[in-house]
């Protein structure tokens, strides 16, 4: 009768049988010694993070300026003047890209501000009190 079993579609579970008489176990977590799964490998060391690269250089130092020209002490509280959240425009002022959005709206809040003087630092079109605000002209100094 067995051999009528072998011989029959169910080989495979009578091999499978036998051979669990012997010391391997097949299909089993422990029938394979642990080793490490290639995920599972050292840790690397970080490489050091590259210094960042300004958008557009100036434009981090010159919202900073204008920040401190026009009395506020914090990213946070000139984000709050110019009606932005700070997770807007604390980029810019960490050097990422000015977006227009935010450039849009200092320009708007800032009577005088320019886009020229925000993305390139050209103070041509700006106005006195605001040029002498920002440090970019002598106090005393008179234009004809």
């Amino acid at each position: 009768m067995v051999d009528s079993i072998r011989d029959s579609a169910y080989p495979t579970f009578i091999s499978i049988i036998e051979k669990g008489k012997s010391t391997e176990m097949l299909d089993s977590p422990e029938s394979v010694p642990a080793t490490l799964s290639p995920l599972m490998g050292k840790k690397v060391e970080a490489a050091p993070r590259a210094q960042r690269v300004e958008a557009n250089p100036g434009q981090a130092e010159r919202l900073k300026g204008l920040r401190a020209a026009y009395g506020y002490q914090t990213n946070a509280s000139f984000a709050a003047f110019l009606g932005l959240p700070v997770t807007t425009y604390n980029p810019a002022e960490n050097g990422s890209r000015l977006s227009i959005d935010v450039a849009t709206r200092i320009v708007q809040r800032i009577p005088g501000m320019t886009l020229d003087y925000l993305y390139f630092g050209k103070p041509d079109a700006l106005p006195l009190d605001v040029l002498r605000r920002l440090g970019l002209m002598d106090p005393g100094k008179r234009t004809s």
